[in-house]
C-alpha cells in the first residue's frame, strides 16, 4: 500500500494511465479529481448559494461571518463553480476562483525583451548579484572597481548564471540613501563594461530609482530590479511601463533606515505580501505595464521582515503561485539565516560563512515555485540547484 499526494495533474494523469492503464481520454478527463487544494476567501454575499453549491460537487465548505474555505479535488472544485456560476450573485466568486486555479497551475513563463529570451521553470535561473558598493552587508563591495567587477561577471556567467544583478546601493538595514548621481557614478562603468564583455548576458540593475533605472535602460540593461515596488520613487512604473522591461516588484515595509526601530507587525505575512502585490500589480498596469511574463514577483526576504516571518514565508511560497507570476527570491547570506545558526548550532558567522545556510533557504522557496534565485556564490548554487531540479522536475510516480 502507498499513500500518495499529488502537486501536479499531469503527474495523477500518469499515474492512472500507466501504473492502473487506464484508457488515456479517461485519465485525461479525471486527472484534476487527484489535486486537493484548500481556498480562502472572503465574500460577502448570500452564503446559502454557496452551501447549495458545496453539497451538489463534493467540496467541504466552512465558515465564520464572511469567511470562507473550501476543501476538495480540483476536478469538485470545479464542478463548485459551475454550480456558483449558474447564480447572478455568485458569477463573480465564481470566476475568481476558477482563474486563481489556473495562475496557481501555470508553470512556466519566459522573459522576452531586445530580441532575447529567458524560459523559466524547467531549470532554476541563477541571478548573480554583483555589488558595487562600499557597505554591502556581505562586505564584497570591492566590485566597486570596473576592471574587478567585469572579472567577477564573466566567472559568474561561466559559472552558470544568466542574469547579472547589478547593484550600486546598500539596501541593508540602517544604511543611508544616495543620490541618483552617486548611484550612476558607480553602476554605470560597470553596466558599460559587461555589456561590451558579455553582449548576450542578460542585465538586471537594482534600483529604486526611476533616472538610474531609464540610464541604466539606455545604456543595455535588460531588467530592473526595485526593493521598493514602486513605493520609493512615484515614476519607476512609468519609466518600466515605457521601456515594457522585465521588471522585479518587491514587496517592503517600511524603509532600511529605520527597519530596526519600527515594529514588522503583519496580520498574516504571506497574505498580506499577497494582497499588496495585487494593489501594486494594479497599478502598475493602469500605467501601461502589459507585458505580465516579464512582471517578476519577490515577497522581499528580510525587507521589513522578522526572521520568524522570513522563514513563514519560505515554508508558504508556493502561496505566490495564486498570482500567476514568475517568482523571484532572494536569501543569499541575509542575517535570518545567521540567527537560526546561531539558534540551533550556538554558532556565530559572517555573511560570507552563510553558504550551507543560503542553500537550505533556497529549497523551500524553489520546491514552491520560485523560478529565479538571487545569489552571491554562483558556482555552489548550480550545483545544489542541478540536483534539486531534477527531483523537482521528476515526473514519475
Amino acid at each position: 500500500m502507498l499513500v500518495k499526494h499529488f502537486r501536479h495533474r499531469d503527474h495523477f494523469y500518469k499515474f492512472l494511465k500507466e501504473t492502473l492503464g487506464i484508457f488515456f481520454k479517461e485519465a485525461e478527463e479525471r486527472a484534476f479529481e487527484g489535486v486537493f487544494h484548500c481556498i480562502y476567501t472572503v465574500y460577502n454575499g448570500p452564503s446559502e448559494l454557496l452551501f447549495l453549491s458545496a453539497r451538489k460537487s463534493g467540496v467541504h465548505l466552512f465558515s465564520k461571518d464572511n469567511k470562507y474555505v473550501l476543501c476538495g479535488s480540483e476536478a469538485n472544485l470545479r464542478k463548485f463553480c459551475s454550480e456558483l456560476a449558474k447564480y447572478s450573485q455568485t458569477k463573480t466568486l465564481a470566476r475568481e476562483i476558477v482563474e486563481s486555479l489556473m495562475r496557481y497551475r501555470k508553470e512556466s513563463f519566459r522573459l522576452q525583451y531586445r530580441g532575447k529570451i529567458l524560459p523559466l521553470g524547467l531549470k532554476t535561473v541563477i541571478m548573480g548579484i554583483l555589488n558595487v558598493t562600499p557597505d554591502s552587508f556581505s562586505n564584497d563591495g570591492y566590485y566597486k572597481n570596473p576592471d574587478t567587477a567585469l572579472k567577477r561577471a564573466v566567472q559568474m556567467k561561466e559559472e552558470g548564471a544568466e542574469i547579472i544583478d547589478i547593484g550600486g546601493e546598500s539596501t541593508r538595514p540602517d544604511s543611508q540613501r544616495i543620490s541618483a548621481k552617486e548611484e550612476l557614478s558607480r553602476v554605470l562603468p560597470v553596466l558599460k563594461a559587461v555589456r561590451r564583455e558579455l553582449p548576450h548576458v542578460w542585465i538586471s540593475v537594482d534600483t529604486y530609482k526611476s533616472e538610474v533605472a531609464k540610464i541604466c535602460l539606455e545604456e543595455g540593461a535588460d531588467i530592473v530590479n526595485d526593493i521598493s515596488g514602486g513605493t520609493f520613487d512615484e515614476k519607476m512604473f512609468n519609466t518600466v511601463s515605457s521601456y515594457k522591461c522585465p521588471y522585479v516588484l518587491t514587496h517592503i515595509k517600511g524603509r532600511p533606515e529605520t527597519w530596526k526601530k519600527q515594529p514588522l507587525i503583519y496580520d498574516d505575512v504571506v497574505g498580506d505580501i499577497i494582497r499588496w502585490f495585487e494593489e501594486r500589480i494594479k497599478i502598475l498596469q493602469k500605467e501601461g505595464y502589459n507585458t505580465d511574463e516579464n512582471l517578476i514577483l519577490d515577497p522581499g526576504i528580510g525587507f521589513g521582515k522578522t526572521p520568524e516571518q522570513n522563514v513563514e514565508i519560505l515554508n508558504r511560497f508556493e502561496e505566490f503561485k495564486k498570482l500567476g507570476k514568475p517568482l523571484l527570491v532572494g536569501v543569499s547570506r541575509k542575517s535570518f539565516i545567521g540567527v537560526i545558526l546561531e539558534e540551533f548550532l550556538n554558532k556565530k558567522t559572517a555573511p560570507k560563512e552563510r553558504l550551507a545556510g543560503s542553500l537550505g533557504a533556497l529549497a523551500p522557496a524553489v520546491l514552491g515555485g520560485a523560478k529565479i534565485v538571487r545569489v552571491h556564490d554562483v558556482k555552489e548554487t548550480r550545483e545544489f540547484l542541478a540536483v534539486l531540479d531534477a527531483v523537482r522536475t521528476y515526473n514519475g510516480f
